[in-house]
């Protein structure tokens, strides 16, 4: 082989190694870049579904604040059907140690009760834990004011203050009460309330 002919072989092996080191070296600048935005979109993915996690979190908390004053008005406003749908049909309901068969003995107890008598009933500072997709406890704070009218047997008037500690349960999308333990830590006796006459 000739000085010539060894040249344009040497010159035609440089060549392809060139391109060959060209093409491999953009393969793995390829799957580089395509590695990376892989990983960005994961991360963007999962930020999202964090995002969404904390916001559907937020909005159940939200619902059972709702769904917990819908209870105090409905005692006050004396709507005891209303009541009742408020918890789950098997409910475990307890007040001062006193145990109901259901939530609608629940509410009927409370209705023959207080009659119309004015109530006030609140509760606040709540915490909300949400213990899994449809499974929720909760702490309140509460008080209530029973003005009881003269003449009426079997119950005092009272001021008292006291917690809920509860459960809650969402069926169908819709977040219920459980199950619910009030006790009452101080309650203090009112005298009997004598209605305005009528002019």
């Amino acid at each position: 082989m000739n000085k010539s002919h060894k040249a344009a072989w040497r010159s035609r092996i440089v060549g392809s190694a060139l391109a060959a080191g060209l093409l491999v070296g953009g393969g793995v600048a390829s799957i580089a870049f395509t590695s990376s935005a892989a990983s960005a979109d994961d991360r963007s993915g999962s930020s999202y579904r964090d995002l969404e996690a904390k916001v559907q979190r937020l909005n159940d908390i939200e619902d059972i604040h709702q769904l917990k004053s819908r209870y105090f008005r409905f005692v006050d406003e004396k709507k005891s059907d209303q009541l009742a749908t408020l918890f789950t049909p098997d409910a475990k309901i307890v007040t001062d140690g006193t145990a109901f068969k259901s939530p609608k003995d629940f509410a009927k107890v409370i209705h023959d009760a207080i009659g119309a008598a004015p109530t006030a009933h609140s509760g606040y500072m709540p915490e909300i834990t949400i213990t899994g997709p449809h499974t929720a406890t909760g702490i309140w704070s509460m008080q209530d004011v029973l003005n009881i009218p003269a003449g009426t047997k079997g119950v005092e008037g009272h001021h008292g203050y006291g917690q809920y500690r509860e459960t809650y349960k969402k069926v169908h999308g819709q977040w219920l009460i459980s199950s619910v333990n009030l006790s009452r830590f101080w309650m203090e006796s009112l005298p009997a309330w004598t209605p305005p006459t009528a002019k």
